[in-house]
């Protein structure tokens, strides 16, 4: 039997795209298109990878999204576009999402369209993509995020710890909630509380514009250590106890499930995909007096069962076997 050959387009790497590209390596034979800046959209080895390639997966429908689109006008390739995030999104009280008016929504649709399938992360995401995006429900298919699976009997005993991860920059500082996470900080100032996660600008590249004034607005009892390695940030996410994630939208909530897989009490918004994650292992708040009162009782809490077996559905083996089922339906 020919083995599937697939094309990967990416727009810089992410831990969820490396997952990815390694779910698309034990599929068929995949090779790898990293559009990092505008100059690579003229990277000539795309027209040849096309006429190699039996089928095209592109993360997010944005620029980089273009070329390909384009080309298969000509070759006519299994198009797939996995719109998680931004590129669907449409929330104007933050300013957030390629859907919220204009020619940017209108070529964001126009790209989802030229998919053969468009991939949802979560049942949140698609809904976004059907409404935003205006794509057929027929051609959305939902296939979870996928995290790599742990050891959970080789958890640490847990510390009053409250963590969160995410990226911090102008845009992330609201939608991720680290307002919220602050403040909520500030009213338990006898428990410590730690960020992890890299400091950029919009575009996702290293900057400090935004250390001094989340620092200026944080309590002494946030640690703020930036990036760390993959072998380090098990370690907290092992050692704390409690996981919070206030935020204003999120198609999936990656680090919320790579928490609870290492025993987090996960506490969570009541938007987007956040429930639906967390459903049934951990905790859905709608207020910050809320959150506060929930927190302190699940740190003084000395034990917490969790069922993590519901957590099978975003494993990577989950996500391999609906790609290979989506792969074997002709256009």
């Amino acid at each position: 039997m020919t083995k599937k050959k697939i094309l990967y387009i990416i727009d810089g790497e992410t831990e969820f795209k490396k997952t990815d590209e390694r779910v698309l390596n034990s599929i068929g034979i995949m090779k790898k298109l990293d559009y990092q800046s505008k100059w690579n959209y003229f990277n000539p080895k795309l027209i040849f990878h096309f006429m190699w390639a039996h089928s095209i997966v592109i993360w997010f429908a944005s620029k980089h999204t273009f070329p390909a689109v384009i080309l298969n006008y000509f070759f006519n390739k299994h198009l797939i576009i996995i719109a998680g995030g931004f590129d669907v999104a449409n929330l104007p009280k933050i300013k957030y999402g390629a859907m919220q008016s204009g020619s940017r929504s209108k070529i964001g649709r126009w790209l989802l369209s030229r998919a053969h399938y468009v991939i949802a992360v979560s049942k949140s995401n698609r809904k976004e993509i059907i409404e935003n995006g205006k794509v057929d429900e027929k051609r959305v298919r939902l296939i979870y995020h996928a995290v790599p699976s742990v050891n959970t009997k080789n958890i640490q005993n847990k510390k009053k710890i409250v963590l969160t991860v995410g990226e911090i920059n102008q845009e992330t500082y609201l939608r991720k909630g680290l307002d919220r996470f602050i403040q909520v900080a500030k009213k338990m100032q006898d428990v410590q509380f730690i960020h992890i996660g890299k400091w950029t600008d919009n575009k996702g590249k290293p900057c400090n514009r935004m250390i001094e004034y989340v620092k200026k607005k944080s309590p002494k009892n946030i640690q703020y250590l930036g990036y760390v390695d993959r072998d380090e940030m098990k370690k907290h996410y092992s050692e704390s106890k409690v996981y919070l994630q206030l935020s204003r939208h999120e198609a999936f909530g990656v680090s919320v499930v790579e928490a609870m897989a290492h025993g987090c009490t996960p506490f969570v918004s009541n938007v987007f995909a956040l429930p639906e994650v967390v459903y049934g292992n951990g905790f859905i708040v709608n207020n910050l007096k809320e959150t506060i009162r929930e927190v302190r009782l699940a740190l003084n809490k000395k034990r917490d069962d969790k069922d993590y077996n519901s957590l099978k559905k975003f494993s990577v083996q989950q996500r391999l076997i609906n790609f290979e089922k989506l792969f074997r339906i002709q256009i």
